[in-house]
């Protein structure tokens, strides 16, 4: 009949109307016995071993013109002032036979110690470097890198990102290269980034096409999925 009365929670006809608080309360049961537990996707969290957040410089580099001979420390002028000079391409070393000159094409000593002042490097103008300034004296022919050092690009920087939250200090080059043999010895890599995005990390020939920011589903660019 079109006159029936039917109640506020009648849709169209029947007992319908009830399903719908009825699937709110299953929902909010759901929610609070959880019978269906969260399965995170990401690779379980593994502890970083402590030296890939060590700091500790790669090298000891002297704060001292300093030489050790035996149990004996000396200043490097105790002995040059008394070491009468002689023209490089006649001098023949008795002392620093330890040290192996790797440095590309510089094979001169003086090229970086100052000839009167062994206590001091010397610039490109003659003019005495002070020894806790080695920086000054790689920059007269490592300019590009010398740059990239100033602003934090080249080496390693310790401290704060954030400058008015505390100090930020940079290695000095001596720190990380051994001046007569400044090429770097390899390391071992750290640990690379585990996200979900970047899915396994085996990288292949380039031919396979692998991206690492690829998502796992995804295929290469210019292939279909079911290639």
């Amino acid at each position: 009949m079109s006159g029936e009365a039917r109640g506020p929670g009648f849709i169209g006809g029947g007992t319908a109307g009830y399903w719908i608080p009825l699937t709110f309360a299953a929902a909010a049961a759901m929610f609070a016995l959880k019978p269906l537990p969260f399965r995170n996707p990401a690779a379980p969290y593994a502890q970083l071993p402590a030296w890939v957040t060590d700091t500790t410089p790669v090298r000891k580099a002297k704060d001292r013109p300093e030489y050790r001979l035996a149990v004996f420390s000396y200043k490097c002028s105790d002995c040059h002032r008394i070491i009468p000079k002689s023209p490089e391409a006649q001098h023949v070393r008795v002392q620093h036979l330890e040290i192996q000159l790797q440095h590309g094409i510089n094979s001169r000593c003086l090229n970086c110690h100052h000839p009167d002042d062994r206590d001091a490097f010397v610039d490109d103008f003659g003019k005495e470097i002070p020894w806790n300034e080695p920086w000054r004296v790689c920059g007269k022919c490592h300019g590009t890198v010398f740059r990239d050092w100033q602003h934090g690009a080249h080496g390693r920087t310790n401290g704060f990102w954030d400058k008015s939250r505390g100090p930020q200090t940079h290695l000095r080059c001596t720190q990380c290269h051994d001046p007569h043999n400044p090429a770097f010895a390899p390391l071992q890599p750290a640990p690379g980034p585990d996200t979900l995005r970047m899915g396994r990390q085996d990288f292949g020939p380039p031919s396979t096409g692998h991206d690492p920011l690829r998502l796992r589903d995804q295929a290469p660019a210019g292939r279909n999925r079911g290639d």
